[in-house]
């Protein structure tokens, strides 16, 4: 069993949230057990928000941006089912 990361950011001032696709952040999917799956979201959604690659402070601020992350549990190598079928 894996575990699959997916990273979305979050805005208080639109109410939406967004996954972060790998293209703009590339970060690993999937991890051997939960604990490792959280703390690797915890690190990677920080540096998301904090790096200043994607988002500059000021649009942190000013959207009041939050992350979210979800570790899923599945078989597939590739993807979970619920994600393949949002896509």
């Amino acid at each position: 069993m894996k575990f699959f990361l997916t990273i979305y950011i979050c805005s208080v001032v639109t109410q939406n949230c967004a996954e972060v696709p790998v293209e703009n952040h590339n970060y690993n999917r999937f991890y051997e057990t939960h604990g490792e799956c959280i703390q690797k979201g915890l690190g990677e959604s920080y540096s998301i928000l904090f790096d200043g690659k994607l988002f500059k402070i000021d649009t942190v601020n000013a959207m009041e941006l939050y992350p979210k992350f979800m570790c899923q549990k599945t078989d597939n190598p590739e993807v979970p089912e619920e994600s393949a079928s949002a896509s």
